[in-house]
C-alpha cells in the first residue's frame, strides 16, 4: 500500500469521526454527537508501510504476553495449534486464559487485563473502555507495521469502514472470506430428482416459469412442492422478490443511486405478494409457511414431493434421501426475471465479520510486537517458508498440513481420526474463533463429496455470480445517539406491522388491491420518513468512508 494511499485511509477514519458516526442498531452505546467530536484524535504515520519489511522472529529474545478467551472449550487442548505455531515463528509466548462469558464484565472491571483479548466486546464495553476510557490499542496508528493489514484495508474497504469507531479509530480486527464458495446469503435450493421425476429437465429461468413447474409438480404429485420459508435474507424470499424490480433487500435498500428506500412499501413489493397469493390460493407452496419448524421443514424436504426448499432443510439433506443417493440432485437456482424486470440479481453478501476481537491492551509493554504478529494473519502468503503459516492458517490451520489447493482446483481438508469432523478439530485444537484473511480457497469447493460440496457448487454456478455489488447491512452502519432514538422509537413498530401485513398479504385475509394504499400510508404515519432519513445519513457516511479508500 503505497503512502498517498495510507493517508486517504486515515482520511476516511477522520470523516466518519467529523460525522458523529454512532454504533449499530442493535447495539448503541448512547455517546453523544459532542462526545464524538470531543474524542476524535488525529492519527498520523511516519513510516511508509513498503518501508517495513517484516522478518521473523519478530523479537531478538523470547517475550510473553496473555491473552483472554471467552467461552471456549478447553476439553481437547488448553491451547490451539496455530497459535502455537504463531509463538514458534514470532519469538513470542502467547498464556491464554479462558474465562466464561458471564464472568466478562466482572474480569474487566478487575483492571488486571491481558495483553490481548480475543473476543468480540459490545459496544457499551467499545464505548466505556475504548472511545471513552482509551484502553484499548488504536490500529490506525500502527499501519506503518501491519503492511498485510493496510492491504486488505485496500483489497476489501468494507472491513475498515466497518471497524471504524465513533471517534475515527479503530480497535479491533476481522475475518473475511473473499469469494469463498459459501458466501452466499441467498440460498434457494432445489432437489433437481424430484423434478426429474415429475418430467422436468431444467430450472426456470422466469418467474411464469417457476409458477409452471409448480403447477405441474402439484398436478404429479398431489402436494405442493414448495416451502417458501419465513427468514427474509436466505432462502426463497430475498431471491422472488428481486425478480419482480431492480432491488435485491427486502427491508431497507440502495436504489441505485445511493438513496435508501424502504422495500417493503415499494411496488416491487406489491409484485412479489401478489405472486405469492397466487401460489397460496391455489395450493403451490406449503401454507404453513410461517409456522412449521426446522424440524418439519427437512422431513419435507426428504419427503421426495417437495422440489424447492429452504436452506436448513437442504443443509440437513442426507444422501440416502436423494435418488440413487446421488449428491448432484441438490442443487441451487439462479435468479429469476419477470415482465418487471430481466436483470438477474440477488442480494450481495458482506464479506465481514468482528467475532474475533483482538482488542490490544494499550497499556501492554508490547504493544508494537503484538501488531507485527497480528499481522500474519492478514498475511496472503506464507510468512516463513515451510511453515504453512499465513492468513489462511488463523481460519483452515497450516497449507500442506490442515489442507492443501488440488490440482483440480478443489480444496482439500485433513484431521486426526479423534475428532469427528474438521469444524470440530479446527475450534477445538486449531483456533480459538475464526479471524484473519482467508481468501486463498477462493470460489474453489471442497474436494470431499457430500452435502456442502453439491451446495457449494450451486452458489459458485447460480449465486455467486449475480450477487449484487450493493448491499446495506444494517448491523455494521453507524448511527448517533438521536439517530438510535429515533430507530428504537420507531422502527420496532414498523417492523411488527408490516410483518403482520405480508402474512394477511400472502394469505389473501387483507385483499391487497384494497388495502395496499392504505398500508403504505400506515407505515407513513408511523414515520417511516424519519427512519429512512436516519438510515440514509448512516449509509451517506459508510459510503463517504468506502469511496475514500478505493
Amino acid at each position: 500500500m503505497k503512502k498517498k494511499l495510507l493517508s486517504v485511509v486515515l482520511a476516511a477514519s477522520m470523516v466518519l469521526s467529523v460525522c458523529a458516526c454512532g454504533n449499530d442498531a442493535a447495539n448503541a452505546n448512547g455517546t453523544s454527537e459532542s462526545q464524538v467530536v470531543q474524542n476524535t484524535t488525529e492519527t498520523s504515520v511516519s513510516m511508509e508501510p513498503e518501508k517495513y519489511v517484516p522478518t521473523y522472529p519478530i523479537v531478538e529474545e523470547p517475550i510473553t504476553i496473555k491473552g483472554l478467551v471467552v467461552g471456549k472449550d478447553t476439553s481437547f487442548m488448553e491451547s490451539r495449534i496455530v497459535w502455537d505455531k504463531v509463538s514458534e515463528v514470532t519469538g513470542i509466548n502467547i498464556e491464554w486464559e479462558v474465562i466464561d462469558k458471564d464472568a466478562l464484565s466482572t474480569y474487566l472491571a478487575g483492571g488486571d487485563w491481558p495483553d490481548i483479548f480475543h473476543t468480540e466486546f459490545d459496544a457499551n464495553t467499545v464505548n466505556d473502555y475504548g472511545i471513552t476510557g482509551g484502553k484499548f490499542v488504536n490500529y490506525l496508528n500502527y499501519l506503518d507495521i501491519m503492511p498485510n493489514l493496510a492491504q486488505t484495508y485496500e483489497d476489501y474497504p468494507m472491513t475498515l469502514a466497518a471497524s471504524t469507531q465513533l471517534n475515527g479509530e479503530v480497535y479491533n480486527l476481522f475475518k473475511c472470506n473473499g469469494a469463498l464458495a459459501t458466501a452466499v446469503v441467498c440460498r434457494p435450493h432445489v432437489r433437481l430428482d424430484v423434478l426429474e421425476d415429475a418430467g422436468i429437465t431444467e430450472l426456470p429461468s422466469t418467474v411464469d416459469e417457476f409458477y409452471k413447474q409448480l403447477v405441474s409438480l402439484k398436478a404429479h404429485y398431489g402436494t405442493p412442492s414448495f416451502i417458501l420459508g419465513n427468514e427474509y435474507e436466505s432462502d426463497w424470499a430475498p431471491m422472488l422478490f428481486a425478480a419482480f424490480g431492480t432491488l435485491t433487500q427486502m427491508d431497507f435498500a440502495d436504489d441505485g443511486t445511493g438513496n435508501v428506500v424502504f422495500s417493503r412499501t415499494s411496488e416491487q413489493m406489491k409484485y412479489y405478494y401478489e405472486f405469492l397469493n397466487k401460489l397460496y390460493e391455489e395450493e403451490l407452496m406449503n401454507r404453513e409457511w410461517l409456522t412449521l419448524d426446522n424440524t418439519a421443514k427437512a422431513q419435507l424436504a426428504e419427503s421426495g414431493t417437495y422440489a424447492y426448499i429452504t436452506r436448513i432443510a437442504a443443509q440437513s439433506l442426507a444422501a440416502d434421501k436423494l435418488k440413487d443417493g446421488n449428491w448432484d440432485y441438490l442443487g441451487t437456482c439462479a435468479p429469476l426475471t419477470s415482465e418487471y424486470d430481466s436483470t438477474q440479481e440477488i442480494m450481495g453478501y458482506v464479506d465481514y465479520a468482528s467475532t474475533c476481537g483482538m482488542y490490544i491492551n494499550a497499556d501492554s509493554e508490547y504493544v508494537e510486537e503484538i501488531c507485527k504478529m497480528l499481522d500474519i494473519a492478514f498475511a496472503t502468503e506464507e510468512v516463513v517458508e515451510g511453515t504453512g503459516l499465513c492468513g489462511q492458517s488463523f481460519m483452515y490451520g497450516m497449507e500442506g498440513v490442515d489442507w492443501v489447493i488440488n490440482e483440480d482446483g478443489t480444496y482439500s481438508q485433513m484431521f486426526p481420526e479423534t475428532y469427528k469432523s474438521f469444524s470440530e478439530y479446527q475450534l477445538g485444537a486449531l483456533i480459538w474463533i475464526n479471524f484473519g484473511r482467508a481468501d486463498q480457497f477462493g470460489s474453489a469447493v471442497t474436494s470431499t463429496p457430500g452435502n456442502a460440496q453439491a451446495r457449494a457448487k450451486g452458489f459458485v454456478e447460480n449465486v455467486i455470480p449475480y450477487q449484487s455489488d450493493t448491499v446495506i447491512k444494517k448491523s455494521l452502519l453507524k448511527f448517533t445517539e438521536d439517530e438510535q432514538y429515533v430507530l428504537d422509537n420507531k422502527l420496532g413498530e414498523i417492523e411488527s406491522y408490516y410483518k403482520q401485513m405480508e402474512a394477511e398479504f400472502i394469505t389473501g385475509a387483507a385483499d391487497i388491491e384494497t388495502k395496499w394504499d392504505e398500508y403504505v400510508a400506515t407505515i407513513e404515519k408511523m414515520g417511516i420518513a424519519d427512519v429512512l432519513e436516519v438510515y440514509q445519513a448512516a449509509y451517506d457516511r459508510w459510503n463517504t468512508a468506502m469511496a475514500a479508500i478505493e
